[in-house]
């Protein structure tokens, strides 16, 4: 498994809003998920310090804030509802405000979304009780994941249960639903790279997924394969490359004809756009870069 601190701290900080929406659906329709801030995470001094995966300043649409602290962990532990207690009151010290805390387990717990308390050796109304949540996902439902709206959720699902569905089944499964979703190309291209790291595919079933990502080939016919994640980087660069060039063109030519700036963006090959952009330079008309007639 790859160094799931760093993996999983990038992606819950790009779709945090998703977390809340999947994790605490009642506090995420009170929060304000466009305005999150993340503050400072070093919580523990001393010897053996470490450093809380992700907290969060979420404004609340009445007013005030919530402080949002996420863990995540290989596996569940015995020790780790202390340790949630322990982060909790020092960010409260810090930070003064209320404090959700939440886990994922990649590996044991129970599954899904749990609502935790932890109690001391007196259980009454007048003491308090430290409440968290625990998000179990070795044994959520991969399926259930992927019919979710939120673009985190088929990420998620490359670590769940793939139930009926073989490993390559459920790799294609979550690539596909990233690979249409309406997100910026390097937003996709974030939860693309997070199924590639988290489900890897031995040899023989990297060759039948090319199979099936691709469909049957003609035979003979040699066929160029690359994973989605791939695709989608290449799409953020074309992306970019129409850009620049499209500004290349304005500052060489004046404003652009709709025809001309529409040829460009239906350009699909980046050595035909990064030829362009070298061209553009010394061209002497639109003509002769034979982007009109």
């Amino acid at each position: 498994m790859p160094p799931h601190d760093r993996l999983f701290k990038t992606i819950l900080r790009a779709f945090f809003g998703d977390l809340l929406r999947l994790a605490a659906p009642r506090v995420a329709a009170r929060a304000l998920l466009s305005k999150i801030v993340f503050l400072d995470k070093e919580l523990l001094a001393g010897a053996g310090r470490r450093e809380a995966d992700l907290l969060a300043r979420v404004p609340l649409r009445s007013g005030g804030f919530l402080l949002v602290h996420v863990e995540v962990e290989a596996r569940a532990r015995r020790r780790m509802p202390r340790r949630l207690r322990a982060y909790a009151s020092r960010i409260q010290a810090s930070y003064e405000g209320q404090v959700l805390s939440i886990v994922l387990y990649l590996q044991g717990g129970e599954p899904g979304i749990c609502r935790r308390d932890m109690d001391g050796d007196l259980k009454a109304p007048e003491v308090t009780s430290f409440r968290y949540i625990t998000f179990g996902l070795a044994g959520c439902r991969a399926e259930d994941y992927l019919e979710r709206s939120e673009p985190l959720a088929w990420a998620l699902a490359a670590v769940m249960d793939p139930g009926p569905l073989s490993r390559t089944e459920l790799r294609l499964a979550c690539l596909h639903q990233i690979g249409k979703a309406r997100l910026p190309a390097e937003r996709r291209g974030l939860l693309a790279d997070f199924v590639d790291a988290y489900l890897p595919l031995t040899y023989k079933e990297e060759e039948e997924y090319k199979m099936m990502e691709a469909g049957k080939p003609r035979k003979g016919r040699a066929t160029m394969w690359m994973t989605w994640s791939e695709r989608l980087k290449a799409e953020g660069e074309r992306q970019a490359l129409q850009r620049v060039l499209v500004c290349q063109l304005e500052q060489r030519f004046g404003r652009l004809p709709g025809k001309v700036r529409r040829k460009v963006q239906a350009t699909k090959s980046l050595s035909r756009l990064n030829d362009l952009a070298e061209r553009v330079l010394t061209a002497s008309s639109l003509q002769e870069l034979g982007l009109i007639h």
